[in-house]
């Protein structure tokens, strides 16, 4: 990513390229069928772009400082499409919302309007894909037998109406679908929660949106190639000084590109939520009402562990199990927190078999495996202010050394953090294009499921060699007596 950029036509970080930015009128210009056209590049002083793991499609807003009055002249009715283009300099990869691809972006709000003088007033519009609107137009409601892959293609194409680039994953096993008149975002919900991925050992995925178009994965698809090599970091990115130059006095631009400016660890860790939501072990309870049955299922997540890929791995580019967020070591009598599995219990109905082949994976097996990779994702969650860069999208795997903080006079004060640097997802990215300094910044949101060192492992009995366990009950009598006792001893 980084080291495909071509130097010669990037002269600084945070450079862009941001084309002619045009609104497009609902009403044709003089009764032709072209539809009216106004330029607003000059007016921009502020455009953002939004994409996630999380969210369907890509959106944004554009702030604008209006002393013609385009507001009213247009007019401004929250119907129009905006076109632009944005890319690095030196780099392919753009988001390109003009008539030439046909996906311009839909104008669907103004807010903050307000006057800032007699003649001139500022406002912000707010934009998205146009499948964002297509969403709240139709309905699904068919009866589809088939993968769930080949499911999703049919709701972009057929009930979204998209023409955009989708990228899918094979899923296993044929699936019998009834969607009940749903919006299709919330078909592809359904999808993707009962999906399993046919080249990896995990179920769920994602449907979201980046600059290349739409994308159907797995999170171990994100992480992995393939059933044994890691996915390759695209940027390596550091708390280290500007103005980086080499031994002959000339910067290296494609470093400060990935210099942090700022960061903020915003999750750690949460013991409470992660028990509570069964990251770390639960149990299923499904009846079955055809075959008049119960199943219990099992979660153990240091079992389960090892099955994955996950951010971090063992050096080698395969898979690893030493280096989960759960330290092993011993809770209560030999046990660990994934010894609990009533700690977080789901009951559910299962006439899954009566819909399904037999080939298809068990929905009840794989959800709580789902729920505990999701959970265990936002474990450790950190926001980066780096240079733009349009190179990079959500689903890439990033590198992140953060400082330790280690007091001066240790042997390595400088180093990095053993757990909390190594290798991140990144989940959400925020582009920032200011005009007035001309400068492109991203927020990135990382996350990752895994540390980068070991955790160290405790294997003591620390129950060994506690005496009665009636010793440790007290009745409040006896607390009396040694106060008063103690009193007596003190006169």
């Amino acid at each position: 990513m980084y080291n495909d950029i071509n130097t010669e036509q990037l002269n600084r970080a945070g450079q862009y390229s941001l084309s002619d930015v045009q609104l497009v009128s609902y009403q044709s210009s003089q009764g032709q069928s072209n539809p009216k056209r106004i330029s607003i590049r000059s007016l921009v002083t502020e455009l953002n772009i939004y994409e996630s793991l999380t969210n369907k499609t890509l959106s944004g807003n554009i702030v604008i400082t209006d002393a013609q009055n385009i507001a009213n002249h247009l007019p401004l009715t929250g119907f129009e499409e905006i076109e632009f283009k944005l890319f690095t300099p030196g780099t392919s990869r753009a988001f390109d919302f003009t008539s030439a691809t046909g996906h311009p972006m839909k104008i669907y709000k103004i807010s903050n309007r307000q006057g800032l003088n007699p003649r001139t007033q500022i406002y912000v519009l707010n934009f998205a894909s146009k499948e964002m609107i297509t969403n709240e137009q139709v309905r699904v409601r068919t009866a589809n037998e088939n993968t769930i892959d080949n499911t999703v293609l049919s709701v972009v194409r057929n009930n979204l109406k998209s023409d955009k680039t989708l990228i899918l994953e094979e899923t296993k096993g044929i699936r019998k679908f009834v969607m009940p008149r749903v919006r299709p975002f919330e078909a592809l919900d359904i999808l993707g929660k009962s999906a399993e991925s046919k080249k990896y050992n995990t179920p769920g995925m994602l449907f979201y949106e980046t600059a290349i178009g739409f994308q159907f994965k797995s999170y171990e698809s994100m992480l992995a190639t393939s059933q044994t090599i890691a996915r390759p970091v695209v940027a390596l990115y550091r708390s280290i000084p500007a103005n980086i130059r080499d031994e002959q006095g000339n910067r290296n631009v494609i470093k400060e590109m990935q210099t942090v400016k700022n960061y903020q660890l915003n999750s750690q860790y949460d013991t409470l939520k992660n028990l509570r939501n069964g990251v770390y072990s639960s149990r299923v309870v499904s009846h079955d009402a055809y075959n008049k049955t119960f199943k219990e299922s099992d979660f153990d997540y240091l079992t389960e562990y090892e099955k994955s890929f996950h951010t971090e791995h063992d050096g080698s580019g395969s898979k690893t199990n030493n280096k989960g967020i759960l330290p092993l070591f011993n809770y209560d009598k030999g046990k660990t927190f994934s010894d609990f599995p009533e700690g977080t219990l789901y009951f559910m109905s299962n006439t899954q078999k009566i819909h399904n082949t037999s080939e298809t994976p068990d929905y009840f097996d794989t959800f709580p495996k789902r729920l505990s990779q999701k959970l265990a994702f936002e474990t450790m969650n950190v926001s980066l202010d780096v240079p733009g860069f349009t190179g990079i999208s959500c689903g890439d795997i990033i590198a992140f050394e953060m400082p330790a903080y280690e007091p001066v006079g240790t042997d390595n004060p400088f180093d990095n953090d053993p757990y909390l640097s190594g290798r991140y997802l990144i989940k959400a990215i925020r582009h920032s294009i200011d005009t007035v300094d001309d400068y492109h910044s991203m927020n990135i949101e990382i996350i990752k499921d895994a540390v980068k060192d070991p955790y160290p492992q405790e294997n003591l009995d620390v129950l060994s060699e506690r005496g009665n366990k009636d010793k440790l009950n007290v009745l409040q009598y006896e607390l009396d007596e040694t106060v008063l006792r103690e009193a007596g001893d003190t006169v």
